[in-house]
This record gives C-alpha cells, structure tokens and sequence, in this order.
C-alpha cells in the first residue's frame, strides 16, 4: 500500500477501483484493512479516479440501531437499514445491500468490521452485464506463444491446473477464476485480484509457492488423513476415530489457499486482457486419458448458462430473500437474468473456436500441457482426438 493511498484513507478518503473502464468501485471511508480484503477481491485500486463509479461501498462502524427482522436466522434480516446479510461462520460485520438496484447505480453499506464484501464479485459481474454486455465466466484464461486461451466449465473442471500447466512454459496471465467477454467475443478481461490454489496443485508446479500461514494447518490435516486411513475400518466406528472418519471430508476441503497471480506469473501479469481465440470447456471424466473434441458453439452456450445460473446460486437465494422481507419490491433485472446470460453467451461464442477438454481429476500439469498445445497456436479445428494416456 503506498504512502499516498495510506495517508488518503488515514484522512477518511475515498479509494477508487476501476476494472477495465466497465465497472468502477468506490470505496468511502475504509480501513486499512477494508482496503486490503477489497483488494484480494478485485485487485488493487487505480491510482487516479477514470470514472464514475457503478458501486459504491460505504463504511460504517455500526449499521444504524433498530428492531431486525430475520428472514433466515443467522443469515439474513431487515431493518430500517434495509436488507441486511449477516457474517458466515466466524466472520464479523453485518452488510446492507439494495437488491433493488444491481445493474444499476448502487450502494452497500458495510460495517468496518467485515473482511471480504460479500457477493461484491457477481454484483461487479452482473453490472458488467447490464451495461456492456460484458458476459461474466468463471474461468481462468492466459495468452501463450500469441494464442489467447480461455478455459472454463464447471467444477474441477481444469481452470487453474490449465493456468497453471502454461504458467509453467511462459504463458502471460489474464485472469485466474472470473473472466469477462466482450459482447462480439473478440475480448476477454481477466478480474484482477488473488486466485485459489489448491495444495496439490501447489505440489505439481516445477517452483512450489510458500503457503505462508497455511502450511502448519496443512501438515496437520495430512497427518489426520494419514492416520484415518491406515485405522481398519472396523475401529473407525468407535470415538474419536469415528469423528475423525466423519469430519475428514470438511477438513480436506480446507487444503487450499489464495495466491496473488504475480506469485506464480511474475512480470507476465499485464493488462489482464486478450483476444479469445481458443475456449476450453473442461469436464472430468472416469478415463485415465486427456481426450479433446470439438464442439458446437450454441450447445456450449446453453451448458455455460447453466454454469452461470449455479454461481449465482448465492446472489439469488439473497435475492429472493430480499423479496420475501421487502413484498412487492423487485428488480426487474435479476428476474430476468438468466435469460440475459444465454443470449449474450450464445452471441459471444457464435463465431469462436471451441473445444471439449475430458480429463481425469487429479490431472497431471504435464499431461495437460502436452495435451493443449498441440491446439494452441494452431487455427486447426479437430473432430475427434485423443492425445495423452495417463498413467493409471
């Protein structure tokens, strides 16, 4: 953080963001602290005010006293304040947003005390939408040897192991979990902020990153795994082992951890834009081989809404609370966003190159390399081909 910025929020100031002149993001009267979580969203602010901002996130130490209505009791409530979501797990800080005006000019009120913004990166999303066209997807996407290349699917779907395969051969970084495309397709725009690595993806890269804090916690839970596993069965019924047994899932879930793009990229994180001239979409599947087809632009728009409707889930269950707090108030957006997202993907993609990625999970760096430069950088399509055997 420089000294300018630290001394402008010292003094109460606002910090501007501005993600590719789509979407601007105020900040008025943050924290260090705010401004820091802010930044592992959406990467660091702009060093001059481009443009008026779309959101706008005002920092409060209390959001105004008065009776709370839950709607769902730990989660989300009402109140003269307006819709209020509450902080998850242990997470502090209560956060009001109007429902009512995504799309549009809007404005969050949040207590000092929260970290991350919740749902701030599908409300950036969808106000790119609303006034570019801009087609939010979650994706990772690089340009390598001149070849922009965009990979996406659902989940575990390859996007970071094929960001970081390329990472690997000099490819330069555009964006790492959100990307927009332009409304012709022609450009995409990588979100900046820190992406999630997972610590077995850690472990495959030639140049493993420090995990920081992160690798106490890790060992422990590999050495609880460890121990689970060679239990018999039969004695995992009983106890602590029984406990053990039932919470390893929740705990292995934990084994990741959020990494600045800079970390693995280094002086190849750019504009944080390219031309898409390859998409990806990746899907697991049971064989041990990397399998590429081509595919047909209208079916992959229709299966990329579909993702899309499932990472709003969040977004609009909220939303959909809102209403149910708020009767008769609505955003006429939001009821019809879904439809919004095909039509602008099923334009985007019309005239793309696009091809299905089958791969096993885990998936070796490697194998996944050699599997997609054989494409990248090349104008073939192809109808079929199977191009590495993994090892069982």
């Amino acid at each position: 953080m420089t000294q300018i910025l630290e001394q402008k929020i010292a003094c109460g100031g606002a910090v501007d963001y501005d993600i590719h002149g789509l979407v601007g993001v105020r900040l008025v009267a943050p924290s260090q602290t705010n401004v820091a979580a802010v930044n592992a969203q959406i990467g660091p602010p702009s060093p001059r005010v481009l443009r008026r901002p779309d959101i706008v996130v005002r920092y409060v130490d209390r959001l105004p006293a008065g009776p709370v209505r839950y709607v769902d009791l730990g989660k989300t409530a009402s109140s003269k304040s307006g819709f209020i979501v509450l902080p998850e797990g242990d997470g502090e800080g209560r956060v009001s947003i109007p429902f009512e005006r995504i799309g549009t000019d809007c404005e969050i009120l949040c207590e000092r005390s929260v970290g991350w913004i919740p749902l701030l990166i599908p409300i950036i999303n969808l106000t790119a939408l609303k006034k570019h066209r801009c087609v939010p997807i979650h994706a990772s996407a690089f340009v390598h040897e001149g070849t922009g290349v965009l990979v996406t699917g659902w989940v575990k779907s390859g996007k970071s192991e094929a960001l970081l395969a390329f990472s690997q051969h000099g490819a330069l970084y555009v964006g790492g979990e959100w990307v927009l495309l332009s409304s012709d397709g022609n450009t995409m725009y990588g979100l900046p902020g820190t992406f999630r690595m997972w610590e077995w993806q850690r472990r495959e890269l030639s140049h493993p990153q420090p995990m920081g804090g992160s690798a106490g916690t890790f060992r422990l839970i590999r050495f609880l795994d460890s121990v689970q596993r060679a239990v018999p069965q039969r004695l995992l019924c009983f106890g602590p082992l029984k406990l053990l047994r039932e919470g390893m899932p929740a705990l292995r879930r934990k084994l990741n951890f959020r990494i600045e793009p800079k970390a693995i990229f280094g002086d190849r994180c750019g504009s944080l834009t390219g031309r898409p001239d390859k998409i990806f979409i990746g899907m697991v599947h049971s064989d041990k081989r990397i399998l590429i087809e081509s595919a047909e632009a209208a079916k992959v728009a229709d299966q990329l809404a579909c993702a899309m409707e499932f990472e709003l889930t969040s977004l609009m269950s909220h939303y959909r609370a809102f209403k149910f707090a708020f009767p008769g108030m609505r955003n006429e957006y939001l009821e019809k966003v879904h439809d919004v997202l095909r039509d602008a993907l099923r334009k985007a993609l019309a005239t793309k190159e696009i091809y299905m990625l089958y791969h096993p999970y885990p998936v070796s760096f490697d194998g996944l390399y050699q599997a997609m430069q054989d494409l990248v950088g090349t104008p073939a399509t192809l109808p079929v081909r199977d191009h590495v055997e993994m090892p069982a």
